[in-house]
């Protein structure tokens, strides 16, 4: 059974402050509600989401204002995996854009000999 959600709201200081310090997932959308990224909070979602709110450009680039709704929960990464795969199931078993994003890859460490 999926926690109800949270009604969509402005992804800003003032409403992230209110978030609970409570585990949950969340989901973060663009002006039309298309998805960007499903998390969970193990542990806060206040301090889950104000590290998405610092750091905006790994939700890809964008023109506009973003929105997040949530739902607290204390499997928080059972009902995620859940929300990605229903999400999967409706777009061809691609993931969210932001989650889609291939992690760079660790440059090889080169070793240059004395001559």
């Amino acid at each position: 059974m999926t926690s109800a959600f949270s009604t969509w709201k402005a992804l800003d200081w003032s409403t992230v402050a209110l978030l609970p310090d409570s585990p949950g997932v969340f989901e973060i959308a663009n002006l039309v509600r298309t998805t960007l990224f499903i998390g969970a909070a193990a542990d806060s979602l206040a301090t889950t989401v104000t590290s998405h709110l610092e750091t905006p450009s790994a939700l890809h680039a964008r023109a506009g204002r973003l929105y997040f709704r949530y739902a607290a929960t204390e499997d928080a990464a059972r009902l995620q995996t859940e929300i990605l795969a229903r999400y999967g199931e409706r777009h061809g078993g691609a993931l969210p854009p932001a989650q889609s994003k291939q992690p760079t890859a660790a440059r090889p460490t080169r070793h240059l000999k004395a001559v």
